[in-house]
């Protein structure tokens, strides 16, 4: 292999890197990661008395700024190179630093192998290599990382440039797309019967035009259905003529002159879409009383927003085409019989706010075939779910009186029992993550033997690899979700490749320049959460109610009491585990003087008792905050309460906003955000980690700000700076208030969010019928055999 040495480093900086690579052999630590390199760097040539230009400007520190890992392995120095986003190459380098070469992504996970199992078990256990990327070859690609995200915008340039290039055989397969529609048996936009050929349906389309064109606008479709059926046209097309006029106008340009706008116009108006099933096994899925509990927070709020939103939107989706029908959206979870104070040991609950809108509940069944009776984490939820996708099925075919015409997965349960149902139903699947475990726990993926027992990690990656592979398409709520930033890989896009030493090694885990991922992200219900001085919506007896819940009640449910309750509020409510750093936050809060004697404290958490929680990190957490609390001396300060209800919360942020507090989430990581979202819309200032979808939401220091959650005095010093600018400038807090309201007005609403995800179906559901199916079935075939081989068998042996 040639030395690609000056290729990466200016040739008069090689006797520096030399030196700093020398270095790094010496420590004690031989596996690095970016932030723990570039700290070396700069110590070591600081030392070295090396110019400012040098230590911000040199070919050197632009390399290592791009090295998210390195380490030492069998005498030689291995480095990760991300030089694009999603794009990498794999040096291997003498511990002399006078030579780098280029390795394979294989032989890179083979020396991280023998780096955990060193080098006598490493030889025992050669690998299995999971490759995926050759069962790409029946989709288009693309090239630029700046795509990733608008896959759908990709793909519909290419399936309008394939039907304008060869039109005979694209026009037919969009005409019989059309034609294959129907809803409750009922043929929908054309009779096959009348117009069997694509000429004919265009032949009789161009003569319905011409009399739909001179119909005055508003007659209803009813007026115009016998004429229209008799030439071969069902419903489906448009509520009055007007529509029906744009409608055909459409389809018949889309014949003549393909264009991709025209496709995502024609086909996302298309009625195909009337029953959605979404899966959400895990936690405790309910409406009251739930929010809080292990394992349950932001999911389930996100789930019943969606579902409330997708309803109205198809509602009106149908009336739009003329089509008299009611959709159906069923949320399939599990049935817990000890359901504690919750109703989900109830088969079926109706969603509030929604006319055909349900809970379904399926049990969790052992070997025994007996139902699990209580609540399990998610961690460990895997022996049972082959049989819940079995069972559900059965049920969902019931409830729905025949097939979903889309089922969505959530998180790594739900999408696996997802692409289990898809695959046996033939249904479009979309997947969605909304957190992935794989980036949150450092180097889960390289100790996995050592974290097996309390998170089953080689059973929950492998599950999000395979359902990312077989997923129709995946929606993610921000672009760094999917590919991160220029110094931080993506949640997705860590899968690329990785090793699970002495199970398997997947070379090519998932393409992220395949045209399957879009960026979707969610709203806000606006029904509960709107600016705090928007009063003739507020409830007085409510808003008294939580007023002293939170400033003064003593109940023995609440911990921690307020010596002046009339400074200003830091608020902050999430579930009680270690990502959501709380304890970050209250640490941050008791260390600094100057943020107690200007703020206090007010969290809502889980519970303040220990032995009320069944998760032994709540447990932990629970402990942490005691010990805080006696350690700071917060007593006067602070003040506790459970988790609150999710038609309560809006209100008690509006509480915060009259008082001119502030919303704080520290989380280390936060996939998304939503509890920023409604902080934000109900006119709270809003702090939000800078790691994760949150600096996508959130414009630092113009809609909110962004911490580096990391430390404690990180987040304390961003909170004083808010504090003391808001002294200076007394219309400080009302400025960012009000830009934080706008910015969720303007890009984060549940009607944009629904539009975008039918019309990615009806778009997918094209791109499935008339070019990707055949190579799916490769695809599936792959995924079933190892679903059997890695998931299933392990998950029956725990």
């Amino acid at each position: 292999m040639s030395n690609i040495l000056s290729d990466l480093i200016d040739e008069k900086e090689h006797k520096d890197f030399k030196d700093f690579i020398f270095v790094l052999g010496q420590m004690e630590r031989k596996y690095l990661l970016r932030n723990d390199i570039l700290l070396k760097f700069q110590e070591f040539f600081r030392e070295k008395k090396k110019s400012h230009n040098f230590l911000t400007q040199s070919s050197m520190v632009h390399f290592l700024k791009q090295v998210p890992e390195m380490f030492i392995s069998s005498d030689y120095l291995l480095i990760l190179h991300r030089y694009a986003i999603g794009k990498y190459h794999f040096y291997r380098s003498g511990l002399a630093g006078d030579y780098i070469e280029k390795i394979s992504t294989a032989d890179y996970l083979k020396y991280k192998d023998r780096y955990v199992l060193g080098a006598a078990t490493w030889r025992s256990k050669p690998p299995l290599k999971v490759d995926f990327m050759p069962f790409y070859d029946f989709s288009p690609s693309m090239r630029d990382s700046k795509n990733i995200g608008n896959g759908i915008r990709f793909l519909n340039k290419h399936l309008s440039s394939s039907l304008f290039q060869n039109p005979d055989k694209w026009g037919r397969k969009l005409f019989e797309f059309i034609k294959l529609h129907k809803i409750n048996s009922n043929p929908l936009l054309i009779n096959g019967d009348i117009l069997r050929t694509p000429d004919e349906f265009l032949e009789e389309l161009e003569k319905t035009l011409k009399w739909i064109r001179e119909a005055a606008p508003e007659i209803p479709y009813t007026e115009l259905e016998e004429r229209l059926k008799k030439s071969g046209f069902e419903g489906g097309w448009g509520k009055d003529a007007a529509r029906i006029r744009e409608t055909m106008e459409l389809v018949y340009d889309l014949f003549s002159e393909p264009d991709s706008d025209l496709l995502e116009k024609f086909i996302s108006r298309l009625p195909m879409i009337s029953k959605i099933a979404i899966i959400s096994p895990h936690g405790w899925f309910g409406q009251e009383n739930v929010l809080g509990k292990p394992d349950t927070g932001g999911q389930v709020i996100y789930i019943l927003d969606q579902v409330r939103a997708l309803e109205k939107f198809l509602t009106r989706n149908f009336q739009m085409a003329g089509v008299d029908i009611k959709p159906k959206i069923i949320v399939l979870t599990r049935q817990i019989p000890l359901a504690e104070n919750t109703t989900c040991d109830q088969r079926s609950e109706k969603i509030f706010g929604t006319d055909d809108c349900w809970i379904l509940r399926v049990p969790f069944k052992d070997k025994n075939m007996e139902i699990v009776k209580h609540w399990i984490s998610r961690f460990h939820v895997w022996p049972y779910l082959d049989r819940f996708a079995y069972d559900s099925q059965r049920e969902l075919l019931s409830e729905f009186q025949g097939k979903p015409d889309l089922i969505i997965g959530n998180y790594s349960d739900g999408n696996l029992v997802a692409t289990l149902l898809s695959d046996q139903l033939d249904v479009i699947q979309c997947t969605i993550a909304h957190a992935l475990e794989k980036t949150k726990y450092l180097l889960s993926d390289l100790y996995w033997e050592e974290m097996e027992k309390d998170y089953n990690f080689s059973i929950q990656f492998t599950a999000d690899m395979i359902t990312m592979n077989k997923s129709d398409f995946v929606i993610a709520s921000t672009y760094q979700e999917i590919a991160g930033t220029e110094t931080s890989i993506g949640q997705y896009e860590s899968h690329q490749f990785f090793t699970l030493p002495g199970l398997y090694q997947a070379v090519s885990g998932v393409n992220l320049f395949t045209p399957k991922f879009n960026i979707v992200p969610p709203g806000v219900d606006e029904n509960n959460y709107f600016p705090y001085y928007e009063r003739e919506k507020r409830v007085t007896g409510k808003t008294e109610y939580w007023e002293n819940r939170l400033f003064t009640d003593k109940s023995n449910d609440i911990y921690g009491w307020l010596k002046d309750p009339g400074k200003i509020p830091i608020f902050t409510m999430a579930r009680f585990d270690k990502i959501k750093n709380i304890t970050g936050l209250i640490e941050a809060f008791g260390q600094y003087p100057e943020l107690r004697e200007k703020c206090n404290l007010i969290f809502a958490a889980g519970t303040i008792r220990v032995e009320e929680s069944g998760d032994r990190e709540e447990q932990e957490q629970i402990r942490t905050a005691y010990r805080l609390f006696d350690k700071l001396d917060l007593h006067g300060h602070a003040r506790w309460l459970p988790s609150i209800n999710k038609a309560d919360t809006g209100e008690v942020y509006r509480i915060f906003a009259d008082r001119g507090g502030i919303f704080v989430q520290p989380a280390l990581f936060e996939a998304f955000g939503l509890t920023i979202l409604e902080a934000m819309l109900s006119g709270l200032p809003t702090f939000g980690p800078q790691f994760g979808g949150p600096s996508e939401i959130i414009e630092d220091r113009v809609s909110g700000f962004l911490m580096n959650t990391s430390k404690p005095g990180l987040i304390a010093s961003v909170i004083r700076d808010f504090v003391q600018d808001c002294e200076k400038d007394k219309g400080h807090w009302k400025t960012i208030a009000e830009a934080g309201i706008d910015r969720v007005r303007e890009k984060f609403t549940w009607n944009l969010y629904s539009r975008k995800l039918i019309s990615l179906t009806k778009l997918y559901g094209f791109w499935r019928y008339s070019a990707a199916e055949e190579g799916m079935v490769k695809m599936d075939r792959y995924c079933d055999l190892l679903y059997h081989l890695l998931i299933k068998n392990r998950a029956d042996a725990l």
